[in-house]
């Protein structure tokens, strides 16, 4: 993972491992301040929004025996109860309510594999995404190098 972080010029700063660690990871890359509260709960309810307001969208990607939607994200939101079908979903509804790009690196089976989560809504692409890292089902943020020390305030909070 070090040759990434050099590549890419971030710094990796690991979340609390508190069931919400992508959105952790999220919201220290939306905030620039030490206090990332405000962005994490900005986030929640965006995502929220989006979920709700393009749930027929959504809905072509949940198997329909895993139930419904709102109320699995629901659940995974409020209550940090982890379903797949919803969890798998919840980077898509990311980039979708942030307009953003996630790319997310995780390291498994002996290497480092990327993965692009593109916008699968009609927004402008020409914005820098969102970075990520992925070991053992636990986020962490990867942050530019000039906002990292800000930041590692912020995780450790």
């Amino acid at each position: 993972m070090d040759d990434v972080t050099k590549s890419l010029n971030v710094t990796l700063v690991h979340t609390l491992a508190d069931g919400h660690y992508f959105f952790h990871a999220v919201a220290l890359q939306l905030n620039e301040t030490p206090n990332t509260m405000q962005a994490y709960k900005f986030l929640m309810k965006a995502i929220e929004t989006e979920s709700t307001r393009n749930k027929n969208h959504y809905r072509n990607f949940i198997d329909e025996n895993s139930g419904r939607l709102d109320l699995l994200v629901h659940k995974y939101l409020n209550n940090k109860i982890f379903d797949h079908a919803a969890g798998d979903l919840i980077p898509q509804i990311t980039s979708n309510a942030l307009q953003k790009p996630i790319h997310i690196y995780s390291e498994r089976d002996g290497g480092i594999w990327e993965t692009i989560v593109q916008h699968t809504m009609p927004w402008n692409i020409n914005k820098s995404p969102l970075l990520g890292h992925l070991k053992d089902y636990h986020y962490s943020a990867l942050i530019k190098e000039k906002n990292a020390s800000i930041n590692k305030i912020s995780a450790s909070r």
